[in-house]
């Protein structure tokens, strides 16, 4: 197996992570099938999903790894499934909302945005029977230009939002942060996790499948020795390593198929290494953090 593809690409004696001082970093996974990707305004409820058998042996990885994370699920799987979203909470983890179709957020109009926001946390806290906190745009992310689509989370019932993308070095943060909106509410912001590398930045935290292994831990290890947190996102869909090619769409992909065999190995090596909570739990420590402050 070549350097670019290994998962430790040497020895893994030098990542400390568990080893080392326990800093716990966030684990965030989107629940959708990668039909949500290709199809975004799918309404229709008769097409096959591969959400169960692969979140089953998601959560028993966890269970081994002793890791906490958070769930972004999609409306549309929450009203097919609502057992997804009961197993995930009886299991430990936290649930979050994925808005409820998966179409990208920063073109929709202001409207729709607001009303998947509603629906889809309305939608999982009726199956739960209690709050959901948490939000992820199903768009790639949310930029200086959607800034104003704070004041729309919070303003739904939102604590924070995992949606952020530090597009220069001046917005760059490593940890999260309070967005004030006009509206006297705040939201808490956990921006997604980058690492520039010669003069280019890289989202570290939601490509851990596509990137070389080694350069994964490096980053990870590299923020932690630095005192913050990474946060590791991954798509179900991406620990299916024979989910389906999208109808009419005859090319590899490497965003879709990249690395697909290495996908677990390099869950289950990051789970090893380095300790993950969800980003409630975070948010929970933060706001301690700040009660002890005199």
């Amino acid at each position: 197996m070549s350097k670019n593809n290994s998962v430790s690409g040497g020895s893994l004696k030098q990542f400390r992570g568990a080893h080392g001082p326990a800093i716990a970093n966030i684990l965030t996974f989107e629940v959708e099938d990668r039909f949500h990707v290709d199809y975004p305004e799918l309404e229709q409820v008769d097409i096959k999903s591969r959400i169960i058998p692969l979140l089953l042996r998601l959560l028993d990885i966890l269970d081994q790894q002793k890791a906490n994370a958070t769930f972004f699920v999609l409306g549309w799987v929450a009203r097919k499934f609502p057992e997804v979203v009961t197993l995930i909470d009886a299991r430990g983890h936290e649930v979050a909302s994925h808005g409820f179709s998966h179409a990208d957020s920063r073109t929709m109009p202001k409207a729709q945005f607001e009303t998947e926001l509603w629906r889809s946390k309305a939608l999982l806290e009726e199956t739960l029977r209690k709050p959901v906190h948490g939000f992820k745009a199903a768009a790639p992310y949310l930029g200086r230009n959607h800034l104003h689509y704070y004041k729309i989370i919070a303003e739904a019932g939102y604590l924070y939002d995992c949606s952020f993308l530090p597009e220069n070095s001046r917005m760059e943060s490593k940890k999260p942060f309070l967005v004030s909106t006009d509206s006297g509410k705040a939201i808490w912001a956990i921006p997604q996790t980058t690492r520039r590398q010669m003069g280019v930045m890289i989202r570290i935290g939601e490509n851990m499948r596509v990137l070389p292994g080694w350069f994964g831990l490096s980053s990870i290890e590299r923020l932690n020795d630095a005192g913050f947190a990474a946060m590791v996102n991954m798509k179900l869909w991406e620990l299916d390593y024979h989910h389906p090619r999208s109808t009419g769409k005859k090319v590899f992909r490497y965003s879709e198929f990249g690395n697909l065999n290495l996908a677990e190995e390099k869950l289950r090596r990051i789970l090893e290494y380095f300790k993950f909570t969800s980003c409630l739990e975070t948010m929970k420590s933060i706001e301690n953090q700040k009660a002890l402050k005199p």
